[in-house]
């Protein structure tokens, strides 16, 4: 399935072999008004990617692939060649944590079997971050980073 982006809605690439749950996380994507790309593979993923007429905000993949390309690996394919996207891998296994740090500064990574709405309340944010000025991030003294509430769709208190 191929979408186009629209200045209205942000599109959501899901990578996930396992048909039925990409069919879950997809439709319940779908249902609070995002695009969704499905792809069952890396390959298929990178095919999409590279697509001039696919535009992409967010990917959200499984660690476990089939095929030749893992999780891991499709996400270091998007930070050498498409750094700009954001991406959030789910998963179970141990090693996901040391992997996932060094690709995703920001740590998003979900453990499976993940709530959906985790994965929504996940997805705005990264969005929110790419959007949000450079003066809306603010750290705490102990170093966490937040954002203002208006930049990340809530309104002000």
């Amino acid at each position: 399935m191929i979408a186009t982006h629209s200045a209205e809605t942000n599109t959501v690439l899901v990578v996930e072999d396992e048909v039925l749950i990409r069919m879950v996380i997809s439709e319940y994507l779908r249902e609070c008004g995002y695009r969704v790309i499905e792809a069952a593979h890396a390959e298929e993923a990178i095919s999409l990617l590279q697509e001039p007429d696919v535009d992409v905000d967010i990917v959200f993949s499984d660690i476990e692939l089939t095929g030749a390309m893992d999780g891991f690996a499709l996400a270091q394919w998007i930070r050498e060649n498409r750094p700009e996207l954001k991406v959030i891998m789910a998963g179970s296994p141990r090693r996901a944590a040391d992997a996932a740090g060094d690709l995703c500064e920001s740590g998003p990574l979900l453990s499976k079997p993940y709530d959906p709405q985790f994965a929504l309340d996940r997805i705005r944010r990264l969005l929110a971050e790419r959007k949000a000025p450079k003066n809306a991030l603010r750290r705490t003294q102990a170093g966490a980073m937040f954002y203002r509430r208006e930049w990340l769709g809530f309104p002000k208190s």
